[in-house]
């Protein structure tokens, strides 16, 4: 097993007095760069949201939300006009960044126009790919006063602003005079923002060290120090914790956590976390473009199976693209029920009598191979061997970004957004690679007709309507996906951590925590 990095004596680094303190989380991978404007990935984005904030930012204080609200961050508060189209933000005064520059009108304009495909000297073409979501909406950027900035859309589109704290690539304003100084490369590993928390120092594969950040314009953090530690080895992150060498782990052996429980730990979970852990089918492969084949393996999976006897109950089974967490969600849909009997049959129809092998991708992320190697078994009832191939977590992301080559069936990613509008980013025509996250390349025109709808919709409703009939031409109709479960994200903090809340996004709010 790694060795595990602290200072001090173990008995007093993690037992502080009320006030201050260290708090580490030892994760289940290392997570990637650190520049929010090319950052993807969850375990990033935790740490990207501690020292970078865009102009809103999500309220992660409340445990018992269904679904997490907007507040202000770097604009203190904003207008919208009638149609949805201009976005009016009053920047905040006296927000400085880590490096003691000050926040204004011009630097938010400067951060849009380095991750828009703009024509200013610094744009960046990485960032332009990675925030096309959010960016494609966008017509201008203009600086209508000193702390005053208006971003007029060219449609309406009522999820918009939301879009901005929730993805993959993210809009938040960092240090143009940082950016300057180090360039583009060396500012992802020295990262500059207005957060909570400051970066420190970065060993790779060993600990991100960050450090409250005294001169925050909002509620300054508890903890003095938050360091995140990727321990990739399940047996390694139970011992730290029981040791007392971290606070928090994610990832603990599922039949640990009931004795985790009994001897002091809390084992926090949150059943509205937008958490869906889906099977990407390649459209570009022969094989995977009969619909009879596809929906065979969605018939094929036992998803309750996983849900209760691997996940102990810490997921649920789950066939709908629309993730919890959202206005859209639809529980309980279920187009096919687990019948291996009539998979095989459907393989028979498709003219695969005697069964199929495909190539199925997988990523190494501490413990998803239980449950692929379960799907694995299923596959093989009725009669397609499954090869797994399993690549490290950070090139995996680079290669699935990229979309599947012709040759592989499928892959697989475990995501969710907040609001609906992600199932629109796996599955638009025009969200094929590099331009979004359909990376099976699915195309039916009828669902983004659906979409472009959706969006327009003041009234949550009648968006969620729109949204629902999509779902069930994209699962139940063209079966372009098996989604397997819903997944609660179970966390292990020690007995010292209080005021932590597990909410309905994927991050957390690490500055309302405190060590006892």
């Amino acid at each position: 097993p790694m060795c595990l990095w602290m200072t001090g004596s173990p008995s007093n680094e993690l037992h502080p007095n009320s006030e201050g303190g260290t708090f580490v989380w030892g994760m289940s991978s290392e997570m990637s760069i650190l520049d929010p404007h090319v950052a993807c990935g969850w375990l990033t984005t935790n740490a990207i949201h501690s020292m970078f904030e865009g102009l809103v930012m999500l309220d992660l204080s409340d445990p018992n939300a269904k679904t997490a609200k907007l507040k202000p961050a770097i604009a203190e508060s904003w207008t919208v006009n009638d149609d949805g189209t201009v976005y009016t933000f009053a920047i905040r005064e006296n927000v400085r960044f880590h490096d003691g520059t000050s926040v204004d009108a011009d630097v938010v304009k400067w951060n849009y126009d380095r991750f828009m495909a703009s024509d200013a000297e610094h744009a960046f073409d990485q960032a332009a790919a990675y925030l096309g979501y959010y960016t494609r909406w966008i017509k201008s950027v203009e600086v209508t006063g000193d702390m005053t900035v208006k971003i007029t859309l060219n449609q309406t589109n009522y999820e918009w602003l939301q879009m901005g704290v929730v993805a993959c690539g993210m809009p938040m304003i960092v240090s143009p005079t940082a950016v300057k100084e180090m360039g583009n490369e060396q500012f992802a590993l020295n990262p500059v923002g207005t957060g909570p928390f400051k970066f420190v120092e970065r060993e790779q594969n060993i600990k991100l060290v960050m450090e409250r950040n005294d001169d925050y314009w909002g509620n300054k953090a508890k903890l003095e120090r938050l360091i995140f530690q990727p321990l990739p080895d399940q047996a390694t992150r139970l011992n730290a914790i029981r040791a007392g060498e971290v606070s928090m782990i994610m990832e603990a052996p599922w039949e640990e956590l009931e004795n985790l429980k009994n001897e002091g730990f809390t084992v926090t979970t949150n059943e509205n976390i937008p958490s869906i852990w889906m099977i990407f089918f390649n459209f570009k492969n022969k094989m995977m473009q009969d619909v009879r084949v596809r929906k065979a393996i969605n018939m094929a999976i036992d998803r309750d199976a996983i849900a209760n006897g691997i996940l102990k109950g810490t997921g649920r089974a789950e066939m709908g693209m629309l993730s919890p967490g959202t206005y859209a969600y639809k529980p309980g849909y279920a187009p096919v029920k687990y019948d291996p009997e009539g998979a095989k049959a459907l393989l028979a129809e498709a003219g695969y009598p005697d069964g199929l092998e495909l190539d199925f991708d997988i990523y190494e992320y501490g413990y998803n191979e239980v449950w692929e190697k379960s799907i694995q078994r299923d596959l093989k009832k009725i009669g397609v061997n499954a090869k797994l191939n399993k690549i490290e977590w950070i090139t995996y992301m680079g290669k699935w970004l990229k979309g599947m080559p012709d040759e592989l069936q499928m892959n697989e990613i475990g995501w969710g957004w907040t609001i609906p509008f992600w199932t629109q980013v796996m599955t638009r025509c025009d969200y094929h690679p590099p331009n979004g996250f359909n990376v099976g390349w699915y195309c039916n025109p009828e669902v983004d007709k659906l979409f472009d709808e959706a969006v327009k919709q003041k009234d949550k409703a009648k968006a969620a309507a729109l949204y629902q009939q999509a779902n069930d031409i994209i699962i139940g109709q063209d079966f372009a996906f098996a989604v397997k479960f819903v997944y609660y994200n179970p966390l292990v903090l020690s007995p010292q951590v209080t005021h932590f809340v597990n909410p309905p996004a994927n991050w957390y709010d690490f500055s309302i925590i405190e060590l006892e």
